[in-house]
């Protein structure tokens, strides 16, 4: 028998790094997942047809299968459409399909609440000490306003329903940034002028709650005019280096209606807001041909 899971990659619309702070950040689980096939096995085995860490994919399986009280070992195999490029969740859509697979293969049933705290075990060997996001959309997919909480029982979400289905290309720097040193650096951004980091923290607030309304109202020119202004404040943050920088110049010349970072940056990738499927086709073929990995996904009905 064969085991069968799913979890959902992800976007930030809005907040990365000002959600570290205290504010709320809006992300999405997007049209590419996971995919994650088990078959019982004499000692756990990951493979893939994506670019992996074998020896943090092991780990990850053990946290797993340990949290889920499951005392034989897989041999796991992941699959599907979703790039293991950073700031995409991938590790945590790897960790909710793989929990939702041996859920499969045992016969059992887990709520997506218990799903989600699985995968969290999971993502800690990853990323140490997750805010959680990751996890969360890659279990539960569409639209989430989220607020970190001093732990993760303290964590916050609400889900948002968008009046349209949302169409954007994902690009991909070719650089792994390091979001812990990108928090680092708006740690100390904070600590050099804390009135001004205060009036950033304000602005951005704004920026949230006009994106919050602008999603449930459809409104795709001031959902773009919104993400623009995020990534004017990541770029003053520091955050955003210059292959970000130049995906979204070159996105935004092409008639993309938003652009900016999504996760940690310094490198990793960015997102950039779309009339149509159509549109979307066409600005990744445009970024591809600059040298930059892209493809076009779904915040949405998939």
């Amino acid at each position: 028998m064969v085991g069968r899971g799913v979890g959902y990659g992800k976007i930030i619309f809005f907040g990365e790094h000002f959600v570290v702070h205290g504010a709320p950040a809006i992300a999405a689980g997007i049209s590419n997942a996971a995919v994650v096939e088990v078959k019982r096995s004499e000692k756990n085995a990951i493979s893939s047809e994506h670019k992996i860490v074998p020896e943090y994919s092991l780990k990850a399986i053990a946290n797993v299968l340990a949290v889920m009280g499951v005392k034989g070992c897989y041999d796991v195999s992941l699959k599907g459409d979703l790039h293991t490029f950073g700031g995409l969740g991938s590790s945590a859509a790897f960790c909710v399909a793989l929990a939702r697979a041996v859920a499969d293969d045992q016969g059992k049933n887990p709520t997506d609440a218990e799903i989600n705290s699985i995968a969290y075990e999971g993502e800690k060997v990853f990323h140490g000490n997750p805010s959680g996001i990751d996890n969360l959309m890659a279990t539960y997919g569409g639209v989430m306003e989220f607020k970190r909480g001093k732990n993760v029982s303290e964590n916050r979400y609400e889900r948002i329903v968008i009046k349209k289905p949302l169409d954007l290309v994902v690009s991909f720097t070719g650089k792994f940034g390091f979001t812990t040193k990108m928090i680092e650096n708006v740690r100390r951004y904070k600590e050099q002028d804390e009135s001004e980091f205060a009036q950033m923290m304000d602005e951005y607030g704004d920026v949230e709650l006009n994106g919050r309304k602008a999603l449930e109202k459809g409104k795709l020119e001031d959902i773009g005019k919104l993400m623009n202004a995020n990534q004017s404040m990541l770029q003053e943050l520091g955050v955003s280096d210059e292959l970000n920088d130049q995906i979204v110049k070159l996105a935004m010349d092409s008639g993309a209606m938003g652009s900016k970072l999504t996760g940690g940056g310094g490198g990793g990738c960015c997102i950039s807001l779309v009339k149509d499927k159509v549109h979307a086709e066409e600005l990744s073929r445009v970024l591809e041909k600059s040298g930059f990995q892209s493809f076009a996904t779904r915040v949405g009905k998939y």
